[in-house]
C-alpha cells in the first residue's frame, strides 16, 4: 500500500512524501532509519489501514539491518513524554529498541514461550525474554552462571530460521554486547539482568498508562481532534520502541 508522509527539515519547512510499505508502522522504521521523524504518516487513499488482516500482521517484506542495536534505551523520551512526567529508569545504552516485524500470531507464541524454540541456551531465553519493548514475558529463573554462559557464545541465523526468529536472534545479540560493556564497567550479569526487569516495568508502565490516557480522551475528545491526539501519542511511543495503541473499530 501506498502511504503518504510528512516530516520538517532542522530548518521548520515542512516536506511530504510517499512510500510504498505494508503498514504504517513499517513506514516510521523505514523513516526513522534514515533519520527522519514523521510527523505525520496517512494511507495515501484516505484510509486508516495499517497493514493488519483479521488481528495479523502482514509479513514483513524487507529485513532489519538495524536490530543488532536492540538492547537499547529507554530514557530517550520526546518532550511531549516529559511534560507528562512519565518517567524512564535510569539505563545507559546507545541504540534503538524496536518491535519484531513479521506475523503477530508467531511473534505472541514467542513472547509466551521465551522464545524457547529459537534458543538451546537457557542464558540466551533470558535475554530473549526482555528484547521486544514492552511485552509482557519475562521474570525468568536463570542463574548467573548461565547468563555467564551465554554472553560466552554466540547465536547464529540460520537458513531455516523464520523473519521473526532472525529479528530476534540479532536482538539477543544486541543485549549481549550491551551486557558485555555494562559488565566492563563494573557491573555484574545479576545487576545486568536487573537493569532489564526494571527497563520492562517501565515499559509497560508507560504503555498502560498512555493507553488509558488515549481511552479517557476518546470519550471526550471529537473525532478529528482525538485522531491527531491518538498519532501524537502513538509517535512518542515510536520513539521508544513500543507498539502505538490501536482500537479496535479503527
Amino acid at each position: 500500500m501506498k502511504y503518504t508522509y510528512a516530516y520538517k527539515t532542522s530548518d521548520g519547512v515542512r516536506h511530504e512524501d510517499a512510500m510504498e510499505a505494508g503498514s504504517r508502522d513499517e513506514v516510521f522504521i523505514h523513516l526513522r532509519e534514515q533519520g527522519i521523524k514523521a510527523i505525520k504518516v496517512v494511507a495515501a487513499d484516505g484510509s486508516k489501514a495499517n497493514g493488519e488482516v483479521r488481528g495479523v500482521r502482514k509479513r514483513a517484506v524487507f529485513v532489519l539491518v538495524a536490530l543488532v542495536a536492540a538492547g537499547a534505551a529507554v530514557i530517550a523520551y520526546v518532550g511531549g513524554m516529559r511534560s507528562r512526567n512519565v518517567q524512564a529508569p535510569s539505563f545507559e545504552t546507545d541504540g534503538t529498541r524496536r518491535q519484531v516485524i513479521g506475523d503477530a500470531a508467531v511473534i505472541e507464541k514467542g513472547i509466551r514461550t521465551g522464545w524457547a524454540d529459537a534458543f538451546e541456551r537457557e542464558g540466551d531465553r533470558f535475554f530473549a525474554s526482555f528484547a521486544i519493548p514492552g511485552a509482557e514475558a519475562g521474570q525468568r529463573n536463570t542463574s548467573e552462571e548461565e547468563l555467564r554462559r551465554a554472553l560466552e557464545s554466540a547465536v547464529e541465523a540460520t537458513p531455516d530460521d523464520s523473519l521473526e526468529i532472525r529479528q530476534i536472534k540479532a536482538m539477543v545479540e544486541g543485549m549481549k554486547e550491551e551486557a558485555r560493556r555494562y559488565i566492563a564497567a563494573g557491573g555484574t550479569a545479576v545487576g545486568y539482568g536487573q537493569r532489564l526487569v526494571e527497563r520492562q516495568e517501565a515499559e509497560i508502565a508507560i504503555y498502560s498508562r498512555v493507553r488509558a490516557e488515549l481511552a479517557n480522551a476518546r470519550k471526550t475528545k471529537g473525532e478529528e481532534e482525538f485522531e491527531a491526539y491518538l498519532e501524537e501519542r502513538n509517535d512518542e511511543l515510536r520513539n521508544l520502541g513500543l507498539r502505538p495503541v490501536v482500537f479496535a473499530e479503527q
